[in-house]
């Protein structure tokens, strides 16, 4: 069988022994005017007319590869047009052998790949330029309030990978609730225009940075998309923007043969190539088999020649610890190595399918296992009517077409990821080119000269030009002589060196007159084969922030000369707890100069186990933006000495009202304290000595495993002491400890902290279950060191009883058992904040008994009592239980009903309602029956709060009970 052609494509061709061309014929329609441009390579040398894209695994040159007679595909071969743009063509080929084994030549194909190569460049120039922003950029889809793509400066910047980054959302890295991003981001679409602010953002390590944020809102693709800027305003920091770089191209489909040259998918394949073996001739039967991953067994994909549907009855297996999977397709699949037995009738493997097999007339067989990377993926099944059919030469052409076949497989594969690769880039040169359209910051490129070639809408604003106007123009133009000098020394850096570089900020000229300050970061630009053309870069406007920021220098001063007259120490931190601004009478207090405290983090001076108490006092003020005074403090001199202080904290707003840090006084109380602590430990010793005996004393060694127990426990409880002695507090069986509590209780004892009543629950017999109060205080050597705890317990069983039933008492009705007014209050304000956060709806009755007074009047207050408890019931048995009944006062009840749909199901709900109340009551010997006046408000529509709502509940309820009473009315 002949050299099958390795790869489809636009040309044909071949070469003479001397590897000069001799034929180059187009194998497509298309392709015939780029044949005729090809003509005059004819009979030169491949290398002598195409210049070779560099392998990873083949020699460089293209002359080595043909002098060493290797097979090569997907080969990229440029042509010099002499024109703006070169020819790319992809290539492959392979050597002819005569029949007496000497070279004849090559042949091969060529696919012209031009226009794709140019396209792949051009979208890869959208993506770097949104990459080399030294600024970490975001995009955030506004439906979901998720990260979907970002540069690499955004994970360098947080410190976040790539797949942690897009499972997340803004919120979760801004010092920031989300529902205030949600409301930022629906006003910066409903503005239209790019809109800064300031935020602090955590870090991964848990640091806090303050950052510029700059967005805008765009609309792509059906949604809305939030595109952010971060500018670093706590430490300015450029990182180099890693530049993307796509793969080579993937090669193109093709066949082992002529028919399979024209196969689009596996399937194809598979089928052409069993039709093409049996019309050799010496094949009867040709088939494919693959695994069949529901049934574990192999499955016939393809199959031509006689006996194709006693082939498909067969049972095969490629499991070769069953019987149906020791023959020819087991055998192959299992060693990964062709299986040929050229006598069916009398192969022992062949047992299971003799009979079939001589029922077709197949006396040898051959299965070729096909191999995709040395892992093996189907097997190419043969049938010969010949016995001894499958000699050493027709199954060296046999295996070369399974090669073929798996290379074509591979080509498949191939073009797929090809077209994936294209449809990605082409998305996102759609994604970045509104990315930099909608930016704030401008964005540029030049060439060598300096001649602006592309710039963004924000670039223009900038200097107050059109597109066009600055597209004629030198970035020279916008400078003065000195200015241009040092840019000019920048970019001829850059050229040199490669390396990216943020210049400092320098003043433009626009075309307006008026001066701007900017600050730019560029990056050089060079194409495939690393020739330099040009620059790029970004170019920030911070004009209005540079005169801000002067105004408040200003004021500054007049600032700090009033803090350097005051005695107390006087500070202001970031939101880090970074020292931003202190008086002398701080580095005093600290033993600190002015230039080494500036800076210092607040746990420089704060022992470790200070740095937590500090912490929640400036979140809580962070939090709640409520100022705290006469805070104790406890903080480090720079000696080691510690300094007792009473502080105060404020939070600092900016002009937006977005908490920007915290300033405060400080007063050193330190011999103050002292006396205080004196006279605390004074007290303490003496409350050690006289404290109270309870029901048990016991003991625990350094591991807190109990040692000694004395007391009435053991009656209490009804354990014994083998179920306490030996064991530690989180190892007995109390249940209404969680495992976090028992961790905090444990960090406790490590630091041998004393605990005080510890109410843990035992579980009893039957229910009956057991409450105690542990207290326990540390036990220390001579060295001071904890070598253990003692302490007392008490049953408490009685107390809790009793709280329990307080506590049910103070929130219920005594009458009817349903929740009082107290309760409903607190339930109707927790279901508010439910309502207003999920965007829920919920309904309020206001029932009110008809005629109550002529009752207890008439029958007297049992009587009355009767009918409120079988009110009660009725109400709390006609309406769901997540709904909630109460009963406020006399006769008035209450009712919250959720997610009711809409007024009409309301409406029959109270019909429902007011029908159980009027069913008749059995008052003694004879029987009442009594009505209801119903007056319902729906929140949000009636009222967002609970006054709101009652009062228009009570509202309706009162015109039913002056119209025709036993009726509803929705307000």
């Amino acid at each position: 069988m002949e050299s099958l052609i390795a790869l489809a494509a636009d040309l044909h061709w071949e070469t003479d022994a001397n590897c000069r061309f001799t034929v180059l014929k187009e194998t497509a329609s298309h392709a015939a005017v780029l044949a005729e441009t090809l003509r005059p390579v004819l009979v030169s040398k491949p290398w002598e007319q195409f210049s070779l894209v560099p392998s990873t695994t083949l020699p460089q040159d293209l002359q080595s590869i043909v002098e060493q007679r290797m097979t090569f595909r997907a080969l990229q071969w440029t042509l010099s047009s002499g024109q703006k743009n070169d020819f790319v063509f992809e290539a492959c080929g392979e050597p002819v052998f005569d029949g007496q084994g000497e070279f004849s030549g090559y042949r091969g194909l060529l696919r012209d790949v031009t226009a794709h190569t140019q396209e792949i460049r051009r979208l890869r120039r959208f993506r770097d330029a949104v990459d080399i922003s030294g600024d970490p950029i975001f995009l955030i889809d506004r439906a979901t309030m998720r990260i979907i793509d970002f540069n690499d400066t955004a994970c360098q910047t947080t410190g976040y990978t790539r797949t942690e980054l897009l499972a997340i959302g803004p919120h979760d890295l801004l010092v920031s609730d989300r529902e205030t991003i949600e409301r930022e981001f629906d006003e910066l679409i409903a503005s239209g225009t790019a809109m800064t602010t300031e935020r602090t953002a955590m870090q991964r390590d848990g640091s806090a940075q303050l950052f510029e944020l700059q967005r805008r809102a765009i609309r792509l693709d059906g949604r809305w998309l939030i595109v952010t800027s971060a500018r670093n305003m706590t430490r300015r920091m450029l990182a180099e923007a890693a530049t993307a770089r796509l793969g080579q191209m993937y090669a193109a489909i093709s066949g082992t043969n002529e028919a399979i040259l024209h196969a689009r998918n596996p399937d194809e394949l598979y089928q052409q190539v069993c039709e093409v073996a049996v019309r050799s001739g010496q094949i009867v039967n040709a088939s494919v088999l693959l695994p069949d991953n529901e049934t574990q067994w192999a499955k016939v994909t393809a199959v031509a020649g006689m006996g194709a549907d006693t082939l498909r009855s067969l049972k095969l297996s490629f499991d070769s610890t069953k019987p149906e999977g020791r023959g020819l397709v087991g055998t192959a699949f299992a060693t990964r190595s062709t299986c040929v037995i050229n006598d069916l009738s009398s192969d022992p493997r062949v047992g299971l399918w003799r009979s079939a097999a001589g029922k077709e007339g197949a006396q040898a067989g051959a299965a070729i296992p096909l191999l995709r990377n040395a892992q093996p993926v189907g097997v190419l099944l043969l049938y010969s009517r010949e016995k001894g059919a499958f000699d050493d030469e027709i199954m060296g052409l046999l295996e070369r077409m399974a090669r073929n076949i798996v290379f074509t497989l591979d080509n498949f594969e191939l073009e797929v990821g090809r077209q994936k690769a294209v449809d990605a880039l082409r998305q996102s040169e759609e994604r970045y080119r509104s990315i930099l359209e909608n930016m704030n910051d401008g964005y540029f490129e030049v060439d060598l000269k300096g001649n602006y070639t592309a710039v963004n809408e924000a670039l223009c604003r900038q200097h107050h030009c059109t597109r066009e106007e600055v597209l004629k123009l030198n970035y020279r133009h916008f400078m003065d002589a000195a200015t241009a000098a040092y840019v000019y020394r920048v970019y001829n850096r850059i050229y040199r060196t490669g390396q990216s570089a943020e210049l400092t900020e320098h003043t433009i000229y626009r075309q307006d007159g008026n001066i701007g300050i900017v600050q730019t970061s560029i990056q050089v630009v060079t194409d495939d084969q690393g020739k330099r053309g040009g620059f790029r870069g970004i170019s920030r406007d911070v004009t209005a922030r540079r005169l801000a920021e002067e105004a408040v220098r200003a004021s500054e001063e007049k600032y700090r000369s009033i803090l350097e007259s005051i005695e107390e120490a006087y500070y202001e931190v970031d939101l880090g707890g970074g020292l931003l601004l202190c008086n002398d009478a701080f580095c005093r207090m600290f033993g600190y100069s002015m230039s080494e405290v500036v800076g210092l983090n607040y746990r420089h001076y704060h022992s470790p186990e200070d740095t937590a108490h500090v912490f929640a006092n400036f979140n809580d003020v962070f939090k709640t933006g409520i100022p705290k005074k006469g805070i104790d403090w406890r903080l480090l001199h720079r000696n080691g000495q510690k300094i007792m202080c009473e502080g105060s904290i404020h939070l600092i707003r900016d002009a937006s009202g977005e908490p920007v840090g915290f300033r405060g006084m400080l007063r050193d109380v330190t011999d103050r304290r002292g006396i205080e602590t004196a006279l605390r430990e004074s007290e303490e010793r003496f409350r050690d000595l006289t404290r109270v005996s309870s029901d048990w004393y016991w003991e625990q060694d350094n591991r807190y495993r109990f040692v000694q127990i004395n007391g009435d426990v053991f009656g209490k409880t009804g354990m014994v002491a083998d179920h306490y002695l030996g064991k530690t507090l989180w190892e007995l069986p109390f249940d209404n400890v969680s495992l976090d509590q028992w961790i905090e209780h444990q960090s406790l004892l490590a630091e041998g902290q004393p605990f005080q009543e510890l109410v843990l629950r035992l579980p009893g017999k039957e229910g009956a279950a057991r409450y105690l109060s542990i207290s326990g205080l540390p036990i220390k050597d001579n060295e001071g060191r904890a070598v253990g705890y003692r302490g007392i317990g008490k049953d408490i069983t009685e107390r809790k009883l009793a709280d329990e039933r307080i506590r049910h008492l103070a929130s219920h009705d005594i009458l009817t058992g349903l929740p009082n007014r107290m309760m409903f209050h607190q339930v109707l304000g927790y279901q508010i904040l439910q309502a207003r956060r999920y965007d829920r709806k919920f309904a309020l009755m206001f029932i009110d008994l008809d005629h109550f007074k002529a009752i207890n009047d008439g029958h007297g207050h049992d009587a009355g009592d009767v009918v409120l408890k079988e009110t009660a019931k009725r109400l709390s048995d006609n309406v769901r239980n997540t709904d909630l009944v109460a009963r406020l006062a006399g006769d008035e009840f209450v009712i919250i009903i959720q997610e009711h749909g809409s007024d009409e199901n309301l409406r029959m709900i109270a019909d429902k309602l007011i029908a159980a109340i009027r069913a008749p009551i059995s008052l003694g010997d004879v029987t009442h029956s009594v009505t209801a006046s119903i007056g319902v408000s729906v929140y949000p529509d009636h009222g967002e709060d609970e006054g709101a709502l009652l009062k228009q509940a009570d509202a309706a309820m009162y015109m039913v009970k002056h119209g025709n009473k036993n009726d509803v009315r929705m307000a």
